[in-house]
């Protein structure tokens, strides 16, 4: 098994998400962590540095993870990645989205096997593509930055530009669970039959959650 030590990570926080009432998704809670808290416990055990990109504000800090700012606010994960990739000091960096709770380390094990010939790996499970959970090499930096001036914020079109390996997963139950999106309160609920009880109860404890990060825990 090739190792993950050799590369960054960066997980994407920067997002509206319009779709949960504006609460931010990191800050969401399964089995008693936060959404971030997860991905950060997880990605740390993995990546040579953890970056987390919040855009321009900053939610929250966690040790041992530095954070990136945007260099083109406004411009949804393509900025973030951009930032991410530019900030990395290795050739390759793992990616992941704070709406994927479920992301081991495994995957990106996984994913790596294809890396060496292609500028990134991203996997597709059930027919989609999940460009928010992959690896990509720090040499796709100057196609992101070209489309950014060039006012095309689509992520999927920049791909296009490269030379991507697209992995199915689709077989693989395991995979299938981490690629799960919480975009919405819906979606959130369907996460097992308890969290319908407890999504009022996340979401007002949102504000004490994102003091006591900031805090440094």
């Amino acid at each position: 098994m090739i190792p993950l030590k050799n590369m960054d990570g960066l997980i994407l926080a920067g997002g509206k998400s319009s779709r949960m009432g504006g609460r931010h998704k990191g800050f969401l809670t399964y089995e008693e962590e936060t959404f971030m808290e997860r991905l950060v416990k997880e990605l740390k055990k993995e990546a040579k540095q953890l970056w987390v990109s919040y855009g321009l504000e900053t939610h929250a800090a966690y040790e041992g993870c530095r954070l990136v700012f945007d260099e083109f606010p406004g411009c949804g994960p393509l900025g973030g990645l951009h930032a991410g990739l530019k900030a990395c000091e290795t050739e390759e960096l793992i990616v992941a989205a704070c709406d994927m709770p479920f992301l081991k380390g495994e995957l990106f094990y996984y994913l790596r096997e294809w890396q060496e010939d292609f500028d990134g790996v991203v996997p597709i499970a059930s027919g989609k593509i999940h460009p928010l959970a992959a690896i990509y090499k720090k040499s796709v930096l100057p196609v992101f930055e070209e489309q950014i001036k060039n006012g095309n914020y689509r992520l999927q079109d920049a791909l296009k530009r490269l030379n991507i390996a697209y992995i199915d997963v689709s077989e693989r139950e395991d995979f299938k669970r981490m690629l799960q999106n919480i975009n919405t309160a819906e979606d959130y609920e369907r996460i097992n039959p308890r969290e319908k009880l407890m999504l009022v109860d996340a979401l007002e404890l949102l504000p004490a959650r994102i003091e006591k990060d900031k805090r440094g825990r």
